[in-house]
């Protein structure tokens, strides 16, 4: 279900619209049990992808679910990744941010590792825009407005395009 949720209503239709762009090097973090790796391994067919999350259980399941055979999976923290400077040619924060308290150090982290002209992509939830018991920051501990993820994306040296959504929004940012 999770698989055709993102696919036909949320991270499947920003896919759509970004750059077909041959990467060799793909990061993603939050991946979960891979489900959003799964659509990123099919818009980029040739491309290495490692997509990683901080819970052990959710990497250990994508391990043993059936992927595609361009995708790694690796328990990672966000906010201190193992990666070299410009390591990765683009890489992907889907539904993420959100659920770190460090968020902006998670991504300074991701801009420090992708390389200068890659791209940084980013689909989240204002969490801070709301109200509702879930955002509270003792179940969401990332709170933040688009407007505060743009401003932190430029501070990082990004150079943001907005794909739009109030409420669930997409964000490309190229690395200068």
């Amino acid at each position: 279900f999770q698989y055709y949720l993102h696919r036909w209503f949320g991270f499947g239709k920003f896919l759509k619209k970004i750059p077909s762009t041959p990467h060799q090097n793909i990061l993603e973090i939050g991946g979960g049990v891979g489900t959003t790796a799964e659509l990123i391994a099919e818009k980029y067919p040739h491309a290495r992808i490692l997509s990683t999350d901080f819970d052990e259980d959710s990497i250990e399941t994508a391990n043993h679910k059936k992927h595609a055979t361009n995708i790694t999976f690796e328990q990672a923290d966000a906010t201190r990744l193992r990666f070299s400077d410009n390591h990765f040619d683009t890489s992907f924060s889907i539904l993420t941010f959100h659920h770190i308290a460090e968020f902006e150090r998670a991504l300074a982290e991701l801009v420090r590792v992708t390389k200068r002209g890659g791209d940084v992509y980013i689909m989240d939830i204002p969490s801070a825009s709301f109200n509702f018991t879930h955002f509270r920051k003792s179940v969401v501990p990332g709170l933040f407005t688009k407007q505060d993820l743009i401003q932190l994306c430029e501070k990082h040296g990004l150079r943001i395009t907005d794909y739009g959504g109030k409420y669930l929004f997409s964000l490309q940012g190229k690395k200068v």
